[in-house]
């Protein structure tokens, strides 16, 4: 359980260093997707909210894992699958927010 979660405060990192490296990069009337499911993103959100939205999701996701993850080691050994689990969810989380500041930055390039 201790390699998953720092595994996934190592993608926490990236996550807040994604958004450190948007707000540099994008205008200051940037709208950033937000991805509330399965699919496309389904909302946008301006740059302030929407930088700091990924991370969040991210510190909401490792709190509930980290909380939870007591009972994760089984008796004798075994772990269970939320060590799996989590590694899996930030990679999805990142990619994601990848995802959405690459179309933060090229929906303002089309209006230009």
């Amino acid at each position: 359980m201790t390699v998953a979660l720092v595994v996934c405060g190592l993608l926490l990192g990236c996550m807040i260093g994604i958004s450190v490296y948007a707000a540099r990069a994008l205008p200051s009337d940037a709208r950033i997707p937000i991805h509330y499911g399965l699919g496309s993103y389904n909302n946008f959100a301006s740059k302030t909210v929407g930088l700091i939205m990924w991370p969040a999701a991210g510190v909401v996701a490792y709190a509930i894992f980290a909380a939870t993850g007591a009972g994760a080691v089984r008796p004798h050994g075994h772990a269970g699958s939320s060590i799996f689990i989590l590694p899996v969810v930030f990679v999805l989380l990142v990619v994601a927010q990848i995802g959405a500041i690459r179309t933060a930055l090229g929906s303002g390039q089309d209006e230009r």
